[in-house]
């Protein structure tokens, strides 16, 4: 396979687990460094501290989610070993190699109510507070008893969320987020990396595109869901009155 033809240096991959908990979206950010015969070698952009790194284990299984020339590219792998260097690693893959017609999610403008901790290095202690915090909200069960968060415009999809943020903001730096778009419902908890910063600060602020990285697959259908029905509102809302 030559996959030169479809990953150049520095190309950014979504690793997914796909070993993750049913019902559990869980992903992370890679890039790719080199390929040899049956691997590929990734960089990892998580300035992990000591502990904090994600518990990769042998022989877990993954897929590879990228962009090529327009179109989406899909594989399959298991991870092997970390790099001398601690920041790569290098995944033993197969020869499913997948290239498709990307779907793209559709984005909506809108305010909704948010909290977030934002974190650098703490990869494995965010992600074990996101659990908790599902658990928490799980057993919980009563919207009227959690206080109205804090108004904030937001763009949003199903993959990942765009705010204005205090700086400093760097790059792969994490959010927990959690976000309520009625009070009558419980809010959408997810873990979420910094993917790219805005170049003019709003009122002190910077605009951030996130991407979600653990998040609940039916709180990802229920953006979209969200997304549908408002863009269908906003349709009837503007179509001329007779």
């Amino acid at each position: 396979m030559q996959y030169p033809k479809y990953f150049k240096s520095g190309q950014k991959i979504l690793m997914r687990a796909l070993a993750a908990p049913a019902g559990h979206f869980e992903a992370l950010t890679v890039f790719y460094i080199d390929h040899g015969q049956g691997f590929l070698e990734l960089g990892i952009p998580y300035r992990a501290k000591a502990g904090e790194e994600y518990p990769f284990a042998p022989d877990m299984p993954f897929e590879l989610l990228s962009d090529r020339l327009g179109l989406g590219l899909r594989i399959t792998c298991t991870f092997k070993e970390y790099c001398d260097d601690g920041r790569s690693i290098r995944v033993a893959i197969t020869s499913d190699l997948q290239i498709f017609q990307r779907r793209y999610h559709r984005r909506l403008d809108t305010n909704v109510g948010l909290r977030y901790t934002r974190g650098q290095g703490t990869l494995r202690t965010f992600r074990e507070q996101w659990q908790k915090n599902l658990t928490i909200l799980q057993q919980g069960g009563d919207p009227a008893k959690i206080p109205a968060f804090p108004p904030c415009k937001v763009n949003i999809s199903p993959g990942g969320i765009r705010f204005a943020i205090n700086p400093p903001v760097e790059t792969a730096d994490l959010c927990l987020l959690l976000i309520q778009f009625e009070r009558t419902e419980l809010p959408v908890c997810a873990l979420a990396e910094v993917v790219w910063m805005g170049d003019q600060e709003v009122e002190g602020r910077l605009t951030v595109g996130m991407q979600f990285i653990n998040i609940l697959e039916s709180d990802r259908k229920n953006i979209e869901k969200l997304i549908e029905h408002r863009a269908r509102f906003q349709q009837v809302d503007e179509k001329p009155k007779s």
